[in-house]
C-alpha cells in the first residue's frame, strides 16, 4: 500500500511535466513536419565554425576563419570534461530537439514552486509565467542558447536554497551545486552573476531567520555541504571557467593598452581600465518609463522593425503623398514604431497582465518570509536593468563592484525580475487558496491590485499621450523622410504625426487588452472569495489557462512558425555565391580574405567559406580590435598585406559580389630588412601608419630580450615557405646563408605560453611584430620552424575536471543517502 500511495503522489507530478513538454511542442509545432527554428546567433555560429567542424575528430583551440585568427573558446568546440558535459548533453537531445527551451523553462520553474510548497495548480501557473515571460522568448528567437540554458536552470539553484533553508540541508546542496555546476557549463556568465545577486538576497534573509529560531545546525550543514558541493561544481567546469577568465583578458573585456581616441569608446568598448567602458556596456539599457512594458506588451512601440499594415494612418499618409500601395505597404511596414531607450529591440519585454495583477496581490497576501527577498531582489534588478538610465546605482556598481564591468547588454536581467515577480504572484496565490479571506478582508488589496494595474492601463489607453510617445531619434526620421519626399519637410511632418498616432493606437488597443485580462482574472477571484466559485482547481486552473492565453499570443508576435524553415533551406543560407567558388579555386592552404559586401566585421557570412579577415564575435581579441579601429577601417593597405589578405569581395556596379586579388599579399612569412624598435603600443600603432611591412617590422621594446640584439640583414636567396597548415599546428621550412627575422602572417596571442614556437624541435621564443603578428630570430641555414597552440588552461584543466566529476558524484550520493536517512526519521 505504501508503495502505491507514493506512486500516486508521484503521478500528477509526471503528468504535469508530460503536459509541459506537450505545450512546448505545440507551441514549436513546425518541429513535428521536420522544420528547424531559425536563430540569427545560431546561423552566425554555424558560418564562424566551419573550419572547427573540418576537424570535428578533435578539438581544436584556433581557428583562422575568423579576424585573422583566434582561439575557439568561445565560439564553439565543446572542451569541458566534467560530468555537467554529460548531463547537459541529456537535457539538450530532450529539450533542444523534442520538447524545445520552452519545456526547460516549464519543468524548472514548476519544480522550484513546488520547493515553495504551491500546490499542483498554483506551480503551474507560476511556471506558465516564467516560461511565456516574452524576453525568455526573443532570446530563443535569436538564437542566445547559453543564455537560454542559464535562465531555465536558474530555478533549480533556487530549489536548492529554498529546500537547504527548510530543514533539508543535504537536497539543498545536491539541488543548488546541480544547477550552478549546469548553469557555469550553459556559459553565460553574466546572467550566473545575477542569478548569485538574487539568490544571495534571499539567503541574507534566510539565514537571518535560521539563526533567530534556533536552526544552527542545519544551517551549518547546508553552508558547509553548499560550499563543498559547488566548490566541486565549479572545478568540474576549471576547463571552462579558468579559460574563460585567462582569455577574457586578452579580448575586449580585458581593456586596451592603447590610450583612448576622442568617440571611441563608446562603439567599440575600448577602455583604458581592465573592463568595457560605461557607454558601451550600458548600451542596452531599458527606460524607467519603457518599464511599463512589464503591463502593457506594446507600450513604447513594440520591435524597432514597426510592422504597421495598411490599416495605418502612416500608410493612408504615404499614400496621400503618391506613394503607390505596394511600396507604401512595405514602407509602413518598417517605420519605427519603437520609441523606448534602447538602440533597437525585438519587441516589448512583457511580464503578462494577470501575472502583474497577481503580483500586486501578492505583495499583500505571499508569505512574508519570501515576500521581502524577493521585492527587494525584483526591485533591485529592475534598477540594474535601467542601466545607463540610473547612472547613480548602476555607474557605482561598474566603478566598484567587482566583475559588473564586464557585462554589457544590462536589460537582460529583467529575466530575474519576473523571477522575483513569479514567485510573489505564486505565493500569493497559495496563500489565499490555503486560507480563503472574507470579501471585506479581501476587498482592499483587491481594488489597490485592480486600480495599480488594470486602472493604470485604462487610463493609458484613454489618454495615450500622457506618455509622450517620441523618441530622441524621431528628429533625425523626419530629416531623412524629408529627404525621401524631395525635401519636402511638410510631408515628413505629416507622416511622423501619422507614425505617432499609429504608436497611440498600439498603445491603446495593447493597454485595453491588458484591461480585459486582468477584469477576467479578477473576476475569477471575487467569485472565488464570494464563494460563488467553490473548487479551488478550478479557480486556478481558469487563471492559469487565462494567463497562457494572455502570454502566448504575445509571444507569437516574436517567435511564430515564420520563424522556421525546412531544413534544406538551412544548408542553402550557407551556400558560397560566384566569388567565393572562385577563390576556393585557390590550392594554397592558408591565405585571408576580406569581403566587403557588408560590414566585414559584423558579418560572418565570409567566415563560412575562408580563413576571414573579418568575421562576428562579441569576444574578439583587443589587439585585432585595436587594429580594426586605427587601421582598417582607414584602409591601410600596408595592413591588409602584413594580414596576407589575398582576395577582396566588392560589389559591383549592380551590388554582386565580385573578387579582386591583392597583389601586394605578402604570404605566409617574409624576411624583413630592419627592425623599427618602439617604446610603446601608441608609438607602435602609430608606426603603421606609414610602413612597408614588407621590409620592416615594428617592434615593442619589451622584446628585446628576446631578439638579443640580433638585426636583419639582407639575403636575396633566402627562402621561408609554409610546409603544413593546422590551425594549432604550422610547420615552415626556411633557408638562407646569415641569421635573418621572419615574420608571419599569424596572430600573436600569449606568445609562448598558449602558442609555443620551435627550430627543428628545440622550443624557441617568438616575438610581437607590427602590433599583431608573430616573429622569430631564424639561424642561418635550413630549418624547420613550428608553432603549436595548446592551452594550459584545457589541458590541465581537463584532469580537474574528471577529478572533481568524480568527487561531486560519490559525494552527492552520499548527500542524498543522507537526506533519505533523515527524512525517514522524521
Amino acid at each position: 500500500m505504501r508503495n502505491q500511495f507514493d506512486f500516486r503522489r508521484l503521478l500528477p507530478h509526471l503528468l504535469a511535466i508530460i503536459g509541459f513538454l506537450a505545450l512546448a511542442i505545440m507551441y514549436m509545432s513546425p518541429v513535428l513536419k521536420g522544420q528547424q527554428l531559425a536563430m540569427g546567433d545560431v546561423d552566425r555560429f554555424i558560418a564562424l565554425q566551419s573550419e572547427i567542424r573540418k576537424y570535428a575528430s578533435e578539438y581544436i583551440g584556433w581557428t583562422n576563419s575568423l579576424f585573422g585568427g583566434m582561439p575557439t573558446f568561445l565560439v564553439g568546440g565543446d572542451y569541458s570534461n566534467g560530468i555537467f558535459i554529460k548531463i547537459h548533453g541529456l537535457i539538450y537531445t530532450l529539450f533542444n530537439i523534442k520538447a524545445t527551451f520552452i519545456g526547460m523553462y516549464l519543468i524548472g520553474a514548476y519544480l522550484m514552486l513546488r520547493g515553495f510548497r504551491c500546490d499542483l495548480w498554483t506551480s503551474i501557473l507560476g511556471a506558465i509565467g516564467y516560461a511565456f515571460f516574452t524576453y525568455n522568448f526573443q532570446i530563443i528567437e535569436a538564437g542566445h542558447t547559453a543564455k537560454v540554458y542559464a535562465v531555465a536552470y536558474l530555478p533549480l539553484m533556487a530549489a536548492g536554497v529554498i529546500f537547504g533553508f527548510n530543514q533539508r540541508p543535504w537536497l539543498g546542496a545536491v539541488l543548488l551545486s546541480l544547477g550552478l555546476g549546469l548553469q557555469i557549463h550553459a556559459n553565460h556568465p553574466q546572467i550566473t552573476y545575477y542569478s548569485a545577486i538574487v539568490l544571495g538576497i534571499l539567503a541574507i534573509f534566510e539565514t537571518i531567520r535560521a539563526v533567530k529560531n534556533g536552526a544552527v545546525k542545519s544551517l551549518i550543514i547546508f553552508f558547509g555541504a553548499s560550499a563543498i558541493f559547488c566548490a566541486l561544481a565549479l572545478a568540474t567546469n576549471t576547463s571552462r571557467l579558468w579559460t574563460l577568465y585567462d582569455h577574457s583578458k586578452e579580448t575586449i573585456r580585458g581593456g586596451s593598452e592603447l590610450t583612448p581616441v576622442k568617440g571611441e569608446a563608446a562603439s567599440t568598448g575600448n577602455s583604458d581600465s581592465k573592463g568595457l567602458t560605461k557607454d558601451y556596456a550600458f548600451a542596452w539599457s531599458y527606460g524607467k518609463l519603457e518599464s511599463l512594458t512589464l503591463l502593457i506588451p506594446d507600450f513604447s512601440g513594440g520591435s524597432s522593425g514597426g510592422e504597421l499594415d495598411t490599416k495605418s494612418e502612416s500608410y493612408k499618409t504615404l499614400t496621400r503623398y503618391g506613394v503607390d500601395g505596394q511600396n507604401a505597404a512595405q514602407f509602413a511596414y518598417q517605420l519605427p514604431t519603437y520609441w523606448g531607450d534602447q538602440t533597437f529591440v525585438g519587441g516589448g519585454v512583457y511580464s503578462g497582465a494577470i501575472i502583474c495583477f497577481l503580483f500586486v496581490l501578492g505583495l499583500f497576501y505571499a508569505e512574508k518570509r519570501y515576500r521581502i527577498p524577493f521585492l527587494i531582489a525584483g526591485i533591485f534588478t529592475l534598477m540594474l536593468g535601467w542601466g545607463g538610465n540610473f547612472t547613480a546605482l548602476n555607474y557605482f556598481l561598474f566603478d566598484y563592484i567587482p566583475g559588473f564591468n564586464k557585462f554589457r547588454s544590462v536589460s537582460m536581467i529583467l529575466s530575474l525580475t519576473q523571477f522575483c515577480m513569479i514567485i510573489i504572484a505564486s505565493l500569493g496565490v497559495k496563500q489565499l487558496i490555503e486560507n480563503r479571506p472574507s470579501w471585506e478582508e479581501f476587498k482592499k488589496p483587491f481594488f489597490i491590485s485592480l486600480g495599480s494595474t488594470a486602472g493604470l492601463a485604462l487610463i493609458l489607453a484613454i489618454v495615450p499621450s500622457l506618455v509622450g510617445l517620441r523618441s530622441d531619434n524621431d528628429a533625425a526620421f523626419v530629416e531623412q523622410m524629408a529627404q525621401s519626399f524631395g525635401n519636402n519637410k511638410a510631408a515628413a511632418n505629416d507622416l511622423y504625426n501619422a507614425l505617432l498616432d499609429d504608436r497611440a493606437s498600439m498603445l491603446r488597443s495593447d493597454a485595453l487588452r491588458t484591461v480585459l485580462f486582468i477584469l477576467l482574472a479578477a473576476a475569477v477571484l471575487w467569485a472565488f472569495i464570494t464563494n460563488k466559485l467553490k473548487n479551488t482547481t478550478a479557480v486556478v486552473g481558469i487563471i492559469s489557462a487565462l494567463t497562457l492565453i494572455d502570454m502566448w499570443s504575445v509571444n507569437k508576435r516574436y517567435l511564430n512558425n515564420d520563424d522556421f524553415r525546412p531544413k534544406f533551406e538551412s544548408a542553402q543560407n550557407v551556400e558560397p555565391n560566384a566569388a567565393d567558388q572562385q577563390i576556393l579555386r585557390d590550392t594554397d592552404p592558408d591565405y585571408r580574405v576580406l569581403d566587403v559586401t557588408s560590414n566585414p566585421f559584423a558579418d560572418p557570412r565570409a567566415s563560412a567559406f575562408h580563413k576571414s579577415v573579418g568575421g562576428y564575435s562579441a569576444s574578439k581579441l583587443r589587439r585585432t580590435q585595436d587594429l580594426i579601429e586605427r587601421q582598417m577601417v582607414k584602409n591601410n593597405m600596408a595592413v591588409f598585406n602584413m594580414l596576407n589578405t589575398k582576395y577582396f569581395i566588392v560589389p559591383d556596379e549592380k551590388k554582386q559580389p565580385v573578387v579582386q586579388q591583392n597583389p601586394g599579399a605578402l604570404g605566409n612569412a617574409w624576411f624583413v630588412r630592419e627592425l623599427k624598435m618602439v617604446n610603446n603600443p601608441d608609438e607602435e600603432m602609430a608606426a603603421l601608419d606609414n610602413f612597408n611591412p614588407g621590409k620592416t617590422a615594428v617592434v615593442d621594446k619589451r622584446f628585446a630580450d628576446i631578439l638579443k640584439g640580433a638585426q636583419p640583414s639582407a639575403d636575396s636567396t633566402g627562402t621561408i615557405r609554409l610546409t603544413n597548415y593546422h590551425p594549432t599546428k604550422l610547420a615552415y621550412e626556411s633557408n638562407t646563408s646569415s641569421p635573418q627575422i621572419a615574420v608571419f602572417s599569424e596572430m600573436y596571442y600569449k606568445g609562448n605560453e598558449d602558442w609555443k614556437s620551435y627550430i627543428d624541435g628545440k622550443e624557441t621564443p617568438h616575438f610581437r611584430a607590427d602590433y599583431v603578428l608573430r616573429a622569430m630570430v631564424i639561424p642561418a641555414g635550413k630549418h624547420t620552424i613550428e608553432f603549436k597552440f595548446d592551452a594550459k588552461t584545457v589541458s590541465q584543466g581537463q584532469k580537474i575536471d574528471l577529478y572533481a566529476s568524480i568527487a561531486w558524484l560519490l559525494l552527492i550520493g552520499g548527500a542524498l543517502f543522507l537526506d533519505f536517512r533523515t527524512k525517514k526519521q522524521a
